[in-house]
């Protein structure tokens, strides 16, 4: 957008309003086109103050998490003596839209889990979303202890509980959508970044970061453009996001309807507040009884062919589908079972000419060179979902009953005393 362009839609009256709206407490501050922030401390509170910015060069603005009683004297005092409340916002990061969406429904769930109706959603302009709640719902004290002096540390706990309590439903749902080759894609991931030996880690695709959350952190406003897309900010209700499209979000389309932070209800959140501190008073114990002591399998030497399990047989005879997902497999476990390299990358290049069709040497070539220098770790266990089952060299035998994850197979064929490691 040109700054004749940016200056008319900040003089939009609806815009004006709505950055008003939400400014009033808060320190708010221009972004330049360089990524440069204004002077701070600074606010608006007339619609003037949002011209003046404009005219020396802001295009996007950014107000704090932080509500503050007098913005102009942070800095002269120590402003948490300011600090009059705080909001919550969850900063969802992501390379792809649909990924973000996927990230919203999960953690709006578990909002809705813990008695929470009014949820504030909002695009970014980029491709991420914040969800916010506002201070009026909080409780005013925690712990014998006035919520608004334990800002950053309860709101990142917070963030914390809510990351562990929707991961598991995060992950069903977007594996539920998506193969891993599609979400590697889309979030222009190596598979190792963010498939682990249970499946995968939805906070790899979707960050939400806890480090953010800090004393005078500042976040896009609602309505404010975004300097590298010129798309808007734009409030959303959360049961419409997977009809959102980014080009909705042109300052064309946008008209300032719909509020933010504006809507709660009084103590709404005190659920929330109460489990999360109790989730962290006992997550060690509680991660203690629920931890499933696994076989800590060492090899000495490199495990022959002939120890390993059916599945893995199954891959080396080539596949036509599930071929990069049967890369990752063969690359773990055979790094787990103490192949020397050299060992492996013959073996790798053997079995890729039995695909049907083989993958791309240069694909090959790229994930070999990036698990050379990572450390070992253990394939995908054996029910994970999107994996053996799906291609269909899960094969199993009365062994692979009674075991979790294909390592385990010539461990447990060796402990029997049957069978040698030649």
């Amino acid at each position: 957008m040109r700054p004749r362009e940016i200056f008319e839609y900040y003089s939009r009256e609806d815009i004006q309003h709505a950055l008003l709206s939400v400014a009033k407490n808060r320190e708010v501050v221009g972004v330049f086109r360089n990524g440069n922030f204004d002077k701070r401390p600074n606010t608006i509170e007339y619609a003037n103050d949002i011209l003046a910015m404009v005219k020396r060069g802001a295009i996007e603005f950014h107000a704090s998490l932080e509500r503050w009683d007098n913005v102009m004297a942070i800095g002269k005092v120590g402003y948490e003596r300011l600090r009059v409340g705080w909001d919550l916002v969850f900063d969802l990061d992501c390379e792809s839209t649909e990924h973000g969406k996927i990230a919203v429904k999960a953690i709006v769930w578990a909002l809705h889990e813990h008695g929470i109706k009014n949820i504030h959603v909002k695009f970014t302009g980029g491709t991420g979303f914040h969800i916010a709640l506002p201070w009026e719902s909080f409780p005013k004290q925690i712990d014998f202890k006035p919520t608004v002096e334990q800002y950053p540390e309860l709101a990142r706990k917070v963030v914390e509980y809510l990351k562990d309590f929707a991961r598991e439903r995060m992950e069903d749902m977007m594996l539920k959508k998506w193969s891993i080759e599609d979400i590697a894609r889309d979030g222009k991931l190596a598979m190792g970044e963010f498939v682990t030996e249970d499946g995968i880690d939805p906070y790899a695709v979707v960050g939400i970061d806890t480090v953010l959350i800090s004393p005078r952190h500042l976040f896009r406003m609602p309505y404010s453009l975004n300097r590298k897309t010129f798309l808007v900010s734009t409030p959303i209700n959360p049961a419409g996001i997977d009809d959102l499209v980014p080009e909705q979000a042109k300052p064309s389309n946008i008209k300032a309807k719909m509020g933010y932070l504006d809507k709660y209800e009084e103590g709404e959140a005190e659920l929330l507040f109460a489990e999360t501190l109790d989730w962290f008073a006992s997550r060690r114990n509680i991660n203690e009884k629920k931890r499933v002591e696994r076989e800590r399998v060492v090899f000495k030497k490199a495990v022959s062919k002939n120890l390993f399990p059916p599945c893995i047989k199954n891959i080396l005879n080539g596949l036509s589908d599930g071929r990069k997902r049967s890369l990752f497999i063969l690359l773990n476990f055979l790094k787990s079972v103490k192949w020397d390299w050299e060992d492996i990358e013959r073996s790798i290049w053997e079995w890729n000419q039995k695909n049907k069709p083989p993958l791309r040497d240069s694909y090959i070539r790229g994930q070999l060179r990036w698990h050379r220098a990572k450390k070992a770790l253990p394939p995908p266990n054996c029910f994970s979902e999107g994996w053996y089952t799906e291609f269909g060299v899960c094969k199993p035998d009365d062994l692979c009953k009674t075991i979790k994850n294909p390592v385990s197979y010539p461990f447990r064929m060796m402990r029997k005393g049957k069978f040698k490691n030649d």
